[in-house]
């Protein structure tokens, strides 16, 4: 099963995640500015947070 996941080095966590906004079942989540996490359970892999985030920190596998 493919599922977005978040590449913690490519993460500026400066900022909260645009990609949180896109995900049509809201499996991003975030703790203040640290680098976002996937909630499993929700993912269905669309890859809209892939196409949004800017400096290529999500990735679907």
């Amino acid at each position: 099963m493919a599922i977005a996941y978040v590449i913690k080095e490519n993460c500026l966590q400066n900022h909260v995640c645009p990609a949180m906004k896109h995900c049509p079942t809201q499996a991003i989540i975030q703790a203040g500015y640290q680098a976002p996490e996937i909630i499993v359970e929700k993912c269905i892999a669309c890859g809209k947070c892939v196409q949004i985030c800017p400096k290529g920190a999500l990735s679907i596998k």
